[in-house]
């Protein structure tokens, strides 16, 4: 390293040092004036302390309305979810006095068709209604006509017949 380049180091290092030590009481709100506070000081002091609550008082009464209107938000969505609740409701009853109408009508369709074709229309539709369909039918009517489909769409609805009874444990044989 050449001497030049030493000398500038140094140079800057010291200009650094002085600044430091100038700007030091400055950054830190030191100065030679600090003496112990004055009037204007304790003035100030004062003016905060007396604010304080005020401040407070009124971050709280903003909070506090903020609250309130947080509150009236949720009251209204409650509201608005109460009404499609109800309606939900309306339309489910009308939906299951729809299915119950349906299916009183099928089953008496049902049972007034050929066996044939009744069993035909019923290995087309899904094991759980036709199964349903089977025990709204008069037992006769259903012996008949599960006698008519093929044995794996038959034991298939007996197995979700038999499925769809709860047995009690006493009832239950060893297996």
């Amino acid at each position: 390293m050449s001497a030049a380049m030493r000398k500038f180091i140094s140079l800057g290092f010291a200009i650094l040092a002085f600044s430091s030590a100038m700007l030091f009481p400055v950054a830190y709100g030191l100065s030679q004036e600090a003496a112990p506070k004055d009037d204007a000081g304790q003035e100030i002091d004062r003016y905060c302390t007396n604010i304080n609550d005020k401040a407070a008082d009124a971050r709280y009464a903003m909070q506090t309305r903020e609250l309130q209107q947080l509150r009236a938000d949720v009251d209204s969505r409650i509201e608005e979810l109460e009404a499609k609740r109800k309606e939900y409701e309306v339309w489910l009853k009308r939906r299951d006095e729809f299915i119950d109408k349906a299916e009183d009508s099928l089953v008496g369709i049902i049972s007034k068709m050929r066996p044939d074709a009744a069993a035909a229309q019923m290995a087309l539709l899904g094991d759980e209604a036709a199964a349903a369909l089977l025990l709204k039918l008069n037992p006769r009517v259903s012996s008949v006509i599960l006698n008519e489909m093929p044995a794996e769409k038959s034991s298939k609805l007996a197995r979700v017949i038999v499925g769809s009874r709860v047995v009690p444990e006493n009832e239950r044989t060893a297996q």
